[in-house]
C-alpha cells in the first residue's frame, strides 16, 4: 500500500476562509499570514479536489512511494491529519490520489479570499472528488500518535514506513477505521469506558435548561407553557401577540460547546423540520453551573440551524433505526 500523510491546518469545511471557518494550528506561516494553501483541499474543482501540504524544501519524495516514479505516482493513499485539543487526529482522505513530486501551477478555476485578495494557490496532491471524504469537524476523533518515532512528529509529510509494530498496528487500525467511517460510523478504535448515568444530575440537568428556556423567553416578553408531557415534539409553547414558538430544549453541563452532541426523537426532528421558521432548539451549557443558552433558529439562506449570537451553526446527522415486534 502506497500511503502518505500530510499535515494541514484544522478546519471545518476546507471550502475557503470565512468568518466561522478559517485555519487554526497550522504552523509559522498560517499565525503570521492569516490563511494557508490547504484552506480549499476539499473543495470540489471540476470532478476532482486538489490538495497542498507544506513540503519540505519544496518536494515531496515519492521515491519512497515508489522507487521508479519520474515526476508523480499514483493510486496513493493520502491521509490528511490536523491538531486539535485532543491531539493530532485524522481529518479525511483522498483514495487513488496522484502524488506529484514538485508543487504544480494554480488552476485558474480554484482561488479562495482573504481580506479581499483572491489567491490562487499550488498543489501537489489531486484525487477525483467521489474519492475524498472529509470527516465532520464534531466526529474527528482518530488520534494519530505523531509523537511516537515512525509517525513524521517533526514534518509536515509523514510516509508511515517505521516497521515498528505500533506503526503497523496503526495502519491496520486506520483502514479499518476508513471503511467504518465510509459506512456512516464515526467511533474511534480507541474506546472509552461509559460510566452509569446518575438519574439524579441528568434530572437536575434537564430542570436548569428547562428554567433557563423559559426565564430567556419570558424576558423576551413571551408567554410560556411547558407541554413536556404531551409527546408533541417540542418541550416549551411560547407566545407573543400572533407569533407562536415551538421550542425544543437540550441540556448538558458542558461548559463550551466543542464536545456537544444533542439528539432530537423522531418526532421532535419531524416537527423541526415540518414547522421550522416557528422551532426553535435551545442547548443549554453549563447547566449545573452558570447556564448559557445558545438559540438556534433555522435560516433559509443557508438552509441550517443558526445561532444569531454566537454565529454557530448546528450540524446534522441522520440516523436510522427500526422498530421490531415478536410475532408467532
Amino acid at each position: 500500500m502506497k500511503l502518505l500523510m500530510c499535515n494541514v491546518a484544522w478546519m471545518r469545511e476546507y471550502q475557503g476562509i470565512t468568518d466561522t471557518d478559517y485555519p487554526i494550528n497550522g504552523g509559522e506561516f498560517i499565525e503570521e499570514n492569516g490563511y494557508g494553501h490547504e484552506v480549499i483541499n476539499f473543495k470540489k474543482n471540476g470532478n476532482y479536489v486538489f490538495g497542498y501540504v507544506q513540503a519540505r524544501k519544496g518536494t515531496i519524495d515519492i521515491n519512497r512511494l515508489d522507487e521508479g516514479a519520474e515526476s508523480y505516482v499514483d493510486d496513493v493513499l493520502v491521509v490528511w491529519r490536523a491538531r486539535s485539543s485532543e491531539g493530532a487526529v485524522v481529518i479525511g482522505w483522498y483514495k487513488n490520489a496522484r502524488v506529484y513530486r514538485t508543487e504544480q501551477k494554480p488552476n485558474n478555476q480554484r482561488f479562495f479570499n482573504f481580506n479581499g485578495i483572491l489567491y490562487n494557490p499550488g498543489w501537489y496532491i489531486r484525487t477525483k472528488y467521489s474519492d475524498a471524504t472529509l470527516i465532520p469537524a464534531s466526529e474527528r476523533n482518530f488520534i494519530v500518535p505523531v509523537t511516537h518515532k515512525g509517525f513524521g512528529s517533526q514534518t509536515f509529510v509523514s510516509y508511515l514506513q517505521h516497521n515498528s509494530p505500533e506503526v503497523q498496528k496503526f495502519k491496520k487500525q486506520l483502514l479499518q477505521y476508513m471503511a467504518r467511517v465510509e459506512d456512516g460510523d464515526y467511533s474511534s478504535p480507541y474506546r472509552g469506558k461509559r460510566q452509569p448515568i446518575d438519574q439524579e444530575i441528568k434530572l437536575r440537568i434537564e430542570k436548569s435548561a428547562i428554567n433557563t428556556a423559559i426565564d430567556y423567553y419570558t424576558r423576551h416578553g413571551y408567554n410560556v407553557e411547558s407541554v413536556e408531557a404531551d409527546n408533541v415534539g417540542y418541550d416549551l409553547l411560547a407566545e407573543k401577540g400572533s407569533n407562536t414558538l415551538f421550542i425544543e430544549v437540550k441540556g448538558t453541563s458542558a461548559v463550551g460547546t466543542d464536545a456537544v452532541i444533542v439528539g432530537l426523537t423522531p418526532n421532535e426532528y419531524k416537527i423541526s423540520k415540518k414547522a421550522k421558521l416557528k422551532y426553535r432548539i435551545c442547548i443549554v451549557c453549563n447547566a449545573l453551573g452558570t447556564p448559557y443558552l445558545h438559540e438556534f433558529l433555522w435560516k433559509e439562506a443557508n438552509e441550517s440551524w443558526f445561532d444569531e449570537r454566537t454565529l454557530q451553526r448546528l450540524e446534522i446527522r441522520e440516523l436510522t433505526s427500526a422498530n421490531l415486534t415478536i410475532v408467532s
